[in-house]
């Protein structure tokens, strides 16, 4: 069967929630002074957005180089993809005019034919062609490797063999088409999927770069050679990012000139936006409002307000070379009251969260092993395991989302009441997520997300992932994600993944503790979608103030 993309998503939207508006383009220019130090934002032709995690740098190849969700929510504005997925299952064409494929193998690929960098050079077959080739180097530092893994010609870690300097599975036909060629062939889906997470970076900037040296290159710092709809004007560091409108963005300039992306504890956003400093909060995990004060929110007359299930869930990582019996990783989930943490800190706005799909996801299997809040059973099996109960213990809470905080704080005494001596640090998020990648931490709160197609846990629980900071190695996992991939037929992949995430959730590499429901705020003068889960970033230049 023939599946393709040209010049319109094919898929309906599923479940997708917009927040809407209507009225004409608002006047004035506005000021950085105005958006980062008070002011009413609304008075200005301008997008004011509250975050909570700081980004270190711009980086779309290394989002936890780049800080993780605060960098992500920050170059989507101005790195674009060849599609986006904008709903479960529905995607629409970015970079891409078309991308069609015949045999769900070898994928065909149009450019659109007026996307330029900001700099005037087309967007060219061979910018996406560098791109993946520079994921794919073994010496480039970078998180995206799971996007590409379906790519035919790459080794076990998703990476080029060695004495392979390019992927022969890449095609560059003529500048504005290429084609791309997978292992086997595979839902289409899931290719869609995956690249809509693959920002193209231009190739005549970078192609100099040592891959080995690409994370320190001043580029990511100040992207001055960009796709999107905006373009990067200047980060105060932790304070905000000023961003412009690319008046010759190839899909139509933006109607609200100016955005700014202030960095803030969870605690300010809602005098914030209350007052009219914010005009809406990220949401999507990068800027939470806390669920304790939603119904305040709420009660904001020029806000328009709305929640919705996500895919992403708040989970214990657990370092598995320092805590390498199962057992007593069981015995730590057992400990946790997770429902406590759910009734008191996000009443009516959050669930309990059990294995590597959330609640909302198709995939997720509702028999899969449960861990009660049994602290006798903890106890009783920490003892059978022989762990020594005066070991310290360091359990990382990143600051910056109350909510995370708060569980924090409960998991902490929960572990103490059994008799583990566990003491919580506190980290902003750039620093925690150093210390996951370099294997220096015994347990650590933070959230994963999966995109739809089952394959989505590879990047955290495939061995060799690069959000793997447990350094989780189960064999039959990894064959099991191989298998799922090259599988088509949906009734077989449900089988692989149903037994694939009750091997993961019996492991217990990371202990699923909570999942918040996305709490949106956006201004009644603004018409746009808000912090939507899926496709937030796809039609911003289409947002406009009334």
């Amino acid at each position: 069967m023939r599946k393709w993309f040209k010049k319109m998503a094919l898929f309906p939207l599923i479940g997708m929630l917009l927040i809407t508006g209507c009225g004409s383009q608002g006047e004035g220019a506005g000021t950085a002074v105005g958006a980062a130090s008070g002011g009413n934002a609304s008075q200005a032709n301008q997008l004011t957005i509250g975050i909570t995690n700081p980004p270190l740098m711009f980086n779309p190849i290394d989002s936890d180089g780049s800080g993780s969700s605060g960098a992500v929510f920050t170059y989507r504005y101005f790195f674009d993809s060849l599609i986006k997925t904008t709903g479960p299952l529905q995607f629409e064409l970015q970079l891409a005019e078309s991308f069609e494929t015949e045999d769900n193998q070898t994928f065909k690929i149009a450019l659109h034919p007026d996307a330029n960098w900001t700099d005037g050079t087309p967007i060219t077959a061979e910018d996406v062609e560098f791109t993946i080739n520079l994921i794919a180097n073994p010496k480039t530092i970078t998180t995206q490797r799971s996007a590409i893994f379906s790519l035919d010609g790459l080794n076990e870690k998703g990476m080029l063999p060695e004495g392979k300097d390019k992927l022969e599975s890449i095609k560059v036909i003529d500048d504005k088409h290429l084609e791309l060629r997978t292992k086997t062939p595979v839902d289409p889906n899931l290719v869609y999927e995956r690249f809509s997470d693959v920002l193209i970076v231009p190739k005549h900037i970078l192609s100099e770069v040592n891959p080995a040296e690409l994370n320190q290159n001043p580029f990511w710092r100040s992207p001055n050679v960009t796709s999107g709809p905006y373009t990067f004007v200047k980060y105060e560091n932790k304070s905000y990012v000023e961003l412009a409108a690319n008046p010759d963005y190839y899909r139509g300039a933006p109607k609200i000139e100016k955005v700014f992306i202030k960095i803030m504890p969870a605690a300010n956003m809602v005098a914030q936006l209350e007052s009219g400093e914010l005009d809406m909060n990220a949401a999507q995990g990068v800027g939470n409002i806390p669920a304790t004060e939603w119904s305040t929110v709420k009660s904001i007359e020029s806000l328009k307000t709305l929640e919705e299930q996500t895919r992403r869930y708040n989970s214990i990582e657990i370092n598995t070379e320092r805590f390498p019996d199962k057992k007593v990783r069981q015995a730590l989930a057992y400990a946790i009251d997770r429902q406590m943490i759910v009734d008191q800190l996000m009443p009516g706005t959050g669930e309990l969260q059990d294995g590597p799909y959330s609640n909302s996801h198709p995939y997720h299997d509702e028999n899969i092993l449960k861990y009660s809040y049994d602290p006798e059973l903890a106890k009783q099996m920490l003892a059978e395991a022989g762990f020594d109960m005066n070991a310290p213990i360091e359990l990382i809470v990143p600051t910056g989302d109350r909510t995370r905080e708060m569980a924090g704080n409960i998991i902490q005494q929960n572990f103490q009441a059994i008799g583990l001596k566990v003491n919580q640090v506190n980290f902003d998020f750039p620093t925690t997520v150093s210390k996951l990648v370099s294997g220096d931490f015994d347990l650590a709160l933070s959230s994963f997300g999966s995109i739809i197609d089952p394959d989505g846990p590879a990047t955290v629980y495939r061995s060799t992932a690069a959000l793997n900071d447990m350094r989780y190695n189960n064999p039959e996992v990894d064959a099991l994600f191989d298998a799922g991939m090259a599988e088509t037929d949906p009734v077989k992949r449900g089988e692989i993944y149903d037994k694939l995430q009750n091997i993961i959730q019996e492991d217990v590499p990371l202990i699923t503790v909570y999942s918040e429901f996305n709490l949106m705020a956006i201004g009644e003068d603004i018409n746009g979608k808000g912090g939507v889960v899926d496709g937030m970033h796809y039609d911003v230049n289409t947002w406009e103030r009334r």
